[in-house]
């Protein structure tokens, strides 16, 4: 009688196990993404000036803030913002973790994203940070043919911060 019940109760138990581990797996992930885009902008933030080596120097620490998870669909994209006497934004300088200027964040253009009102100050700029990671779960393709689900989850965060030691962070190369 009890053989019976373990039978009924143990793939219901398994799913939820996967269930939590996967969870829980996407929670550390997204965690760690946050961390990589506050720890870049905030190194980034506290220069006064900057070059395309120091830059790609505090990207590369975004895999050791990822470790022991593979960094190999993350992408980092820093990049200097500067606001006109109207609140305008226009991109100083943009890097990704590839050591060219970001997609899409080319100088002089308008950011590709919608920067929040509380930190378009007029004649300010500020520090722009962007993490985008594609987190495929452990066990993405085990019941995919019983439950519709993407096989993987696009996970990002941006930061935000006013350079500290100046107006505006300088990129000599970039």
């Amino acid at each position: 009688m009890s053989a019976v019940e373990f039978a009924l109760i143990l793939p219901v138990l398994l799913i939820l196990l996967i269930g939590m581990e996967e969870i829980t797996g996407a929670m550390n992930y997204d965690r760690k993404v946050s961390r990589i885009a506050n720890s870049v902008a905030d190194l980034v933030a506290q220069a006064q000036t900057i070059d395309k080596s120091e830059l790609e120097a505090i990207m590369d620490l975004g895999a050791v803030i990822l470790d022991p998870y593979p960094a190999d669909t993350m992408e980092i994209i820093i990049a200097s913002v500067t606001f006109d006497e109207n609140g305008d934004a226009s991109i100083d300088w943009s890097l990704d973790n590839s050591g060219e200027a970001a997609s899409g964040w080319s100088k002089g253009s308008e950011p590709p994203i919608t920067l929040p009102d509380t930190v378009a100050a007029p004649e300010t700029s500020i520090v722009v940070s962007q993490v985008n990671l594609a987190y495929e779960p452990l066990f993405a393709g085990v019941f995919t043919q019983y439950f519709s689900r993407d096989s993987s989850l696009d996970l990002s965060d941006t930061y935000y911060l006013r350079p500290r030691l100046t107006d505006t962070v300088d990129c000599s190369d970039c």
